[in-house]
């Protein structure tokens, strides 16, 4: 498979404190690689970095072979990595078709692009809910779960090379994690990657193609699908513990 992101030497400090110490990554089409590591051991400072929304202090990133510096978000976006934060992020008293396509201003341009628009959406979000979700409703009247099912579908709008997914399913119940998943295996099968943050043992173990462990901000292992096991990878968190 081909390497649509990779990273060499990066690194980012606040102050004092190492966050990312020398991080080099692959990631390749096709596959699903999940970042496990304990609180404070980079996940989070990584995921902002390969998003633009910090800048590295040092190291190369390349997304196509392609090396760039971004200066925010909207240069990843635009180099076809997308990131969906943890935090569910939606405009309250906008309605939820608007609030998937916040972000893709002139998305539209094209004669009979409401129908167009409303129905490509509502494919969408089919897709990604157990349920169906009322699109004319204000996002803040939803339940939380679909609130973040509005905010994944602005991801895969964004029709990303590389999404980025950050503890994405705290505020899905299991049947909307199901269909994600689903999405996911779908959305890799068809050229994309994902790079995925869980604590969760069983969703790890369901969906990933590989783990990448990281501690202290650096990376500490790689497991490929055999190997991705609760045995095998609590039994490295633990001598990670020990180590550290």
């Amino acid at each position: 498979m081909a390497s649509l992101l990779t990273t060499q030497g990066l690194s980012k400090s606040f102050g004092q404190t190492r966050a990312l110490h020398d991080v080099s990554l692959t990631i390749e089409a096709g596959k699903v690689y999940t970042v496990l590591g304990e609180n404070g051991s980079g996940k989070s400072t990584l995921v902002k970095v390969l998003s633009g929304i910090l800048p590295a202090d040092r190291g190369t990133l390349r997304v196509d072979g392609n090396t760039i510096t971004p200066s925010g978000p909207a240069d990843m976006i635009a180099a076809g990595v997308t990131v969906v934060l943890q935090e569910v992020l939606v405009a309250h008293n906008r309605c939820g078709l608007d609030n998937v396509e916040i972000g893709r201003n002139n998305l539209w341009s094209f004669r009979g692009a409401h129908r167009q628009r409303r129905e490509k959406i509502e494919s969408l979000v089919n897709s990604l809910s157990a349920r169906p979700i009322d699109l004319d409703a204000p996002a803040g009247n939803l339940p939380l779960n679909e609130q973040q099912v509005l905010v994944i579908a602005r991801g895969f709008l964004a029709q990303p090379k590389i999404l980025i997914l950050d503890e994405v399913t705290a505020a899905l119940d299991l049947a909307d994690r199901d269909k994600l998943f689903q999405a996911l295996r779908a959305f890799c099968a068809d050229g994309g990657a994902v790079l995925f943050i869980s604590h969760r043992m069983p969703e790890i173990i369901d969906i990933s193609d590989e783990v990448l462990m990281m501690q202290n901000g650096r990376n500490t292992g790689r497991f490929c699908a055999r190997d991705i096991t609760a045995t095998n990878l609590l039994a490295h968190l633990a001598q990670e513990a020990h180590d550290g």
